[in-house]
């Protein structure tokens, strides 16, 4: 292991040997005609060779990084978020950090339990939206929760000894009426058209995500490399979380975009939906209007109805977190709430016993 500072055509590179691999790292320094100008410039070299080695060092012996631990929080946390499958959700958590006194400035090396308290407590009293809106709950939950994960990345990059944040109670996120359609509505948005090539489209992706739980990212991205036919199932790789779910496919759903012809493997099954950049959501409203369906629905309403119908049937609890491509149980759990039906099965569920007539009375 060693690094050295090598010149190639006036230009400073770092020559880095590590684990058996060398490579070049560009200084971004460059030599020039003045002996003086060129002394200052082999010092900075020299300086940045020296960090470097010791970076190397310490991720060998497992120790913290003592370069990156003086980097800024929102600078990592930009990094982190080129990494990240939901990145631009921590893009937009930064910019209340930006916002926040020092947010923008404070070392990782800096961060406490003080300061990330003060952090949530700016999010939930302080912090505004694009449109001057004071942050609802949830959304400062979800931004905190961003901060929270970058801190728990440099614990694991070895850059920080802890993460300040895991002893920080979280913004707590009020719970959430689960908006969900019965079998009886369901029907009348089948028997319910929408005007146009793009409403017909959506009209058959929230029916299909009524049958299927697929969210709208994964209905967007639905080819028909997707669809295997032995058995009749759907075997995707969700945008969302990267893991891979096996939805059997029944007969409404099949029936739904079965068009007898034949696809090439990355034809999108939507085409329309996973193309258009006009929002989509205005369609659903429209519709359930003119289904009679007071209700508020979004895309999201057609997954709500897939568990909770699933587990009104009968679905084990497991399974239907199998199929919802659920990473953890409680996720799944929420739905068990939504539902007056099981409730219902649950208290009519209980022993018959042979009570005295009491007339109520003592």
């Amino acid at each position: 292991m060693g690094v050295k500072v090598r010149e190639k055509r006036g230009k400073l590179y770092l020559d880095v040997y590590s684990c058996g691999k060398r490579t070049w790292e560009a200084l971004g320094l460059t030599l020039t005609d003045d002996p003086k100008q060129n002394k200052e410039v082999m010092r900075l070299a020299e300086v940045c060779r020296s960090k470097r080695e010791t970076q190397l060092v310490s991720g060998e012996w497992g120790l913290l990084d003592p370069v990156n631990g003086k980097k800024a929080l929102y600078q990592y946390a930009l990094e982190v978020a080129e990494t990240k499958n939901t990145g631009k959700n921590l893009l937009k958590a930064l910019k209340h950090l930006a916002d926040f006194p020092g947010g923008s400035a404070i070392q990782l090396s800096q961060v406490t339990e003080r300061w990330f308290e003060g952090f949530q407590n700016y999010l939930l009293k302080d912090a505004a939206d694009v449109n001057g809106k004071k942050l609802a709950q949830i959304t400062a939950a979800h931004y905190a929760g961003e901060i929270r994960f970058v801190l728990h990345r440099a614990v694991r990059d070895s850059i920080i000894p802890r993460n300040p944040a895991a002893s920080v109670k979280g913004i707590t996120i009020p719970e959430s009426e689960k908006v969900y359609l019965n079998t009886d509505e369901i029907q009348r948005l089948a028997n319910t058209p929408i005007g146009g090539a793009l409403g017909a489209e959506v009209r058959r992706g929230f029916l299909f995500s009524c049958f299927t739980g697929l969210r709208v990212s994964d209905i967007k991205s639905l080819t028909w490399g997707d669809i295997e036919r032995d058995p009749l199932q759907i075997k995707k790789r969700q945008q969302k979380t990267g893991r891979y779910v096996n939805i059997p496919l029944n007969p409404n759903a099949w029936e739904i975009i079965n068009d007898n012809a034949i696809h090439k493997h990355t034809e999108l099954v939507f085409p329309l939906i996973g193309t258009t950049g006009t929002s989509t959501n205005q369609y659903l409203g429209f519709w359930t209007r003119d289904a009679g369906i007071e209700k508020k629905i979004g895309w999201h309403t057609a997954r709500h109805t897939f568990a909770t119908l699933t587990l009104e049937n009968g679905a084990d609890f497991f399974t239907v977190s199998k199929l919802l491509g659920h990473t953890k149980t409680a996720t799944t759990a929420v739905y068990t709430k939504a539902t007056d039906k099981l409730k219902r099965e649950a208290v009519n569920a209980l022993p018959d016993i042979d009570l005295p007539a009491t007339g109520g009375g003592k």
